[in-house]
């Protein structure tokens, strides 16, 4: 079954940041299959029979959007039904309003899940740090990072990515304001044309230490 999925794919030093404090998690409590690619995830996963359509919709959208939406990373979360460990997303009303207009629009031909259905306030930003655990390992990572200092941390989400399977489909890069395909998307000479462009930014300085995919 082909699984679609629509994320921020997290990049530079933010990526960095939730990667570290994943595999903090999966050294101590050995849960390395439980720990999962630093994203944020917008829609899904879902299935649609109009895959063309999706990536005309997926396009219009991004390509429409006049700001470049902002979130800060802040403290740790958990989904005690699903047993998930989370860092918690604070988005600028941009970002809010972003997801929900591709939400809705995507919603009538695609499987969309309830909560993909929520509304632009009611939507749980979040980037997932491990996942599917059992209960014991979920009880005592929650007592670990009980006395955890918050995260906190700005970034710009500069590309929101289409993936089919897991496999970039395309991607959007709202620093550069065009499409990227997927080739375009893992090319070192598009990152290296987005930090330039991030450098004078008055917030860009702290992406060169960990410039990385």
């Amino acid at each position: 079954m082909v699984r679609y999925l629509i994320d921020i794919r997290q990049m530079g030093s933010v990526k960095h940041q939730i990667s570290t404090l994943s595999n903090q998690l999966s050294g101590k409590f050995n849960i390395r299959d439980k720990c999962v690619i630093p994203h944020i995830t917008l829609a899904g996963p879902f299935s649609t029979p109009y895959e063309e359509k999706l990536v005309e919709d997926f396009t219009r959208i991004c390509s429409d959007q006049e700001k470049i939406p902002k979130y800060e990373v802040g403290g740790y979360g958990f989904f005690d039904n699903t047993r998930v460990v989370y860092v918690s997303i604070i988005p600028d009303n941009t970002l809010r309003q972003f997801r929900y207009e591709l939400s809705r629009t995507i919603s009538p031909y695609c499987s969309l899940r309830d909560y993909d259905l929520e509304s632009a306030e009611g939507f749980m930003f979040h980037s997932t740090l491990a996942m599917k655990l059992d209960w014991l390992t979920f009880q005592r990572i929650k007592w670990y990072v009980k006395g955890k200092e918050n995260v906190m941390y700005r970034h710009h989400p500069i590309r929101v990515t289409l993936l089919r399977n897991s496999k970039i489909v395309c991607e959007y890069d709202f620093i550069q304001k065009r499409m990227l395909s997927r080739k375009q998307a893992m090319s070192k000479a598009t990152r290296m044309r987005d930090y330039d462009i991030l450098k004078v930014w008055a917030d860009g300085s702290w992406e060169s230490e960990y410039w990385r995919p």
